[in-house]
Protein backbone atom coordinates (compact mmCIF):
# COMPACT_ATOMS: atom_id res chain seq x y z
CA UNK A 1 0.00 0.00 0.00
CA UNK A 2 1.22 3.50 -0.84
CA UNK A 3 -0.12 7.04 -0.97
CA UNK A 4 0.36 9.14 -4.09
CA UNK A 5 1.51 12.77 -3.95
CA UNK A 6 -2.15 13.67 -4.43
CA UNK A 7 -3.03 11.70 -1.29
CA UNK A 8 -4.71 8.76 -3.04
CA UNK A 9 -4.24 5.25 -1.62
CA UNK A 10 -2.88 2.78 -4.17
CA UNK A 11 -1.64 -0.80 -4.28
CA UNK A 12 1.89 -1.23 -5.63
CA UNK A 13 2.95 -4.60 -7.01
CA UNK A 14 6.72 -4.87 -7.47
CA UNK A 15 8.51 -7.73 -9.17
CA UNK A 16 11.64 -8.57 -7.21
CA UNK A 17 14.86 -8.02 -9.20
CA UNK A 18 15.87 -11.28 -10.88
CA UNK A 19 12.65 -13.09 -9.92
CA UNK A 20 11.50 -13.44 -13.52
CA UNK A 21 14.78 -14.89 -14.74
CA UNK A 22 14.96 -17.26 -11.75
CA UNK A 23 11.45 -18.57 -12.46
CA UNK A 24 12.15 -19.07 -16.15
CA UNK A 25 15.43 -20.83 -15.31
CA UNK A 26 13.56 -23.21 -13.00
CA UNK A 27 11.01 -23.89 -15.73
CA UNK A 28 13.80 -24.64 -18.22
CA UNK A 29 15.15 -27.21 -15.75
CA UNK A 30 11.68 -28.76 -15.49
CA UNK A 31 11.53 -28.93 -19.30
CA UNK A 32 14.80 -30.85 -19.31
CA UNK A 33 13.45 -33.22 -16.66
CA UNK A 34 10.29 -33.76 -18.70
CA UNK A 35 12.32 -35.81 -21.16
CA UNK A 36 13.21 -38.16 -18.30
CA UNK A 37 9.75 -38.16 -16.72
CA UNK A 38 7.89 -38.75 -19.99
CA UNK A 39 8.50 -42.53 -20.16
CA UNK A 40 7.22 -42.88 -16.58
CA UNK A 41 3.78 -41.57 -17.61
CA UNK A 42 2.78 -43.57 -20.70
CA UNK A 43 0.23 -41.92 -22.93
CA UNK A 44 0.90 -38.41 -21.62
CA UNK A 45 2.97 -36.01 -23.69
CA UNK A 46 4.75 -33.93 -21.04
CA UNK A 47 6.48 -31.51 -23.44
CA UNK A 48 3.35 -29.52 -24.45
CA UNK A 49 2.29 -29.32 -20.81
CA UNK A 50 5.66 -27.89 -19.78
CA UNK A 51 5.63 -25.51 -22.76
CA UNK A 52 2.20 -24.22 -21.69
CA UNK A 53 3.37 -23.68 -18.11
CA UNK A 54 6.41 -21.77 -19.41
CA UNK A 55 4.25 -19.58 -21.65
CA UNK A 56 1.77 -18.80 -18.85
CA UNK A 57 4.62 -17.99 -16.45
CA UNK A 58 6.10 -15.60 -19.01
CA UNK A 59 2.70 -13.92 -19.36
CA UNK A 60 2.35 -13.61 -15.59
CA UNK A 61 5.72 -11.85 -15.40
CA UNK A 62 4.61 -9.27 -17.98
CA UNK A 63 3.05 -6.41 -16.01
CA UNK A 64 2.02 -4.60 -19.19
CA UNK A 65 -0.14 -7.59 -20.17
CA UNK A 66 -1.48 -7.78 -16.63
CA UNK A 67 -2.40 -4.08 -16.68
CA UNK A 68 -4.14 -4.52 -20.03
CA UNK A 69 -6.22 -7.38 -18.64
CA UNK A 70 -7.04 -5.55 -15.42
CA UNK A 71 -8.14 -2.45 -17.34
CA UNK A 72 -10.46 -4.59 -19.47
CA UNK A 73 -11.99 -6.26 -16.40
CA UNK A 74 -12.29 -2.95 -14.53
CA UNK A 75 -14.16 -1.43 -17.46
CA UNK A 76 -16.38 -4.49 -17.96
CA UNK A 77 -17.38 -4.65 -14.29
CA UNK A 78 -17.43 -0.89 -13.57
CA UNK A 79 -21.19 -0.69 -13.00
CA UNK A 80 -21.63 -4.17 -11.57
CA UNK A 81 -23.42 -4.01 -8.20
CA UNK A 82 -21.63 -7.10 -6.82
CA UNK A 83 -18.13 -7.27 -8.36
CA UNK A 84 -15.36 -4.66 -7.93
CA UNK A 85 -12.14 -4.52 -9.97
CA UNK A 86 -9.71 -1.71 -9.10
CA UNK A 87 -8.50 0.46 -11.98
CA UNK A 88 -4.87 0.56 -13.09
CA UNK A 89 -3.15 3.82 -12.17
CA UNK A 90 0.28 3.18 -13.73
CA UNK A 91 2.40 0.35 -15.09
CA UNK A 92 6.09 -0.26 -15.73
CA UNK A 93 8.07 -3.33 -16.70
CA UNK A 94 8.40 -4.50 -13.08
CA UNK A 95 5.84 -2.35 -11.26
CA UNK A 96 2.04 -2.19 -11.35
CA UNK A 97 0.08 0.48 -9.48
CA UNK A 98 -3.68 0.11 -9.02
CA UNK A 99 -6.42 1.72 -7.00
CA UNK A 100 -6.39 0.58 -3.38
CA UNK A 101 -9.29 -1.72 -2.52
CA UNK A 102 -10.20 -1.28 1.13
CA UNK A 103 -11.22 -4.68 2.43
CA UNK A 104 -11.07 -6.29 5.85
CA UNK A 105 -10.10 -9.76 4.56
CA UNK A 106 -9.89 -12.17 1.64
CA UNK A 107 -12.11 -14.96 0.41
CA UNK A 108 -9.77 -17.39 2.20
CA UNK A 109 -11.12 -16.21 5.54
CA UNK A 110 -14.73 -16.70 4.41
CA UNK A 111 -13.88 -20.23 3.29
CA UNK A 112 -12.16 -20.95 6.60
CA UNK A 113 -14.37 -19.11 9.10
CA UNK A 114 -17.43 -17.68 7.34
CA UNK A 115 -21.04 -18.45 8.09
CA UNK A 116 -23.01 -20.57 5.67
CA UNK A 117 -24.71 -17.39 4.44
CA UNK A 118 -21.33 -15.74 3.72
CA UNK A 119 -19.92 -18.82 1.98
CA UNK A 120 -23.05 -19.14 -0.16
CA UNK A 121 -23.11 -15.44 -1.03
CA UNK A 122 -19.44 -15.03 -1.91
CA UNK A 123 -19.31 -18.44 -3.58
CA UNK A 124 -22.11 -17.34 -5.90
CA UNK A 125 -20.34 -14.05 -6.66
CA UNK A 126 -17.07 -15.90 -7.32
CA UNK A 127 -18.73 -18.29 -9.79
CA UNK A 128 -20.68 -15.45 -11.41
CA UNK A 129 -17.46 -13.49 -11.91
CA UNK A 130 -15.65 -16.47 -13.43
CA UNK A 131 -18.48 -17.16 -15.88
CA UNK A 132 -19.23 -13.51 -16.72
CA UNK A 133 -15.58 -12.58 -17.37
CA UNK A 134 -15.21 -14.30 -20.76
CA UNK A 135 -18.52 -12.91 -22.03
CA UNK A 136 -17.68 -9.36 -20.91
CA UNK A 137 -13.94 -9.23 -21.66
CA UNK A 138 -13.05 -12.17 -23.88
CA UNK A 139 -10.75 -13.33 -21.07
CA UNK A 140 -10.97 -15.82 -18.22
CA UNK A 141 -9.46 -14.86 -14.85
CA UNK A 142 -7.30 -17.96 -14.45
CA UNK A 143 -5.96 -17.58 -10.91
CA UNK A 144 -8.70 -18.73 -8.53
CA UNK A 145 -6.50 -18.45 -5.42
CA UNK A 146 -8.77 -17.17 -2.59
CA UNK A 147 -6.22 -14.48 -1.71
CA UNK A 148 -6.95 -12.79 -5.05
CA UNK A 149 -10.53 -12.12 -3.98
CA UNK A 150 -11.35 -9.50 -1.35
CA UNK A 151 -14.49 -9.24 0.73
CA UNK A 152 -16.34 -5.92 0.83
CA UNK A 153 -19.17 -6.36 3.36
CA UNK A 154 -21.94 -3.81 3.75
CA UNK A 155 -21.51 -1.28 6.56
CA UNK A 156 -23.83 -3.36 8.76
CA UNK A 157 -21.55 -6.39 8.30
CA UNK A 158 -23.88 -8.34 6.01
CA UNK A 159 -22.42 -9.96 2.88
CA UNK A 160 -21.66 -7.38 0.20
CA UNK A 161 -19.46 -7.14 -2.87
CA UNK A 162 -16.52 -9.22 -4.06
CA UNK A 163 -13.29 -7.48 -5.05
CA UNK A 164 -11.01 -9.12 -7.59
CA UNK A 165 -7.23 -8.66 -7.73
CA UNK A 166 -4.27 -10.05 -9.67
CA UNK A 167 -4.84 -10.29 -13.40
CA UNK A 168 -1.43 -11.76 -14.21
CA UNK A 169 -2.95 -15.12 -15.12
CA UNK A 170 -5.75 -14.74 -17.61
CA UNK A 171 -6.69 -16.96 -20.52
CA UNK A 172 -7.19 -14.83 -23.58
Amino acid sequence: RAITREGVAVAVKVQYPGAGEALMSDLRQIARLAKTIGPLVPGVDIKPLVAEVQARAQDELDYTLEAEAQRAFAEAFRDDPDIVVPDVVAVGTTTLVTEWLESPYSLARVIREGSQEERDHYGQLFVRFLFAGPARTGMLHADPHPGNYRILPHEDGTPGRLGVLDFGAVAR
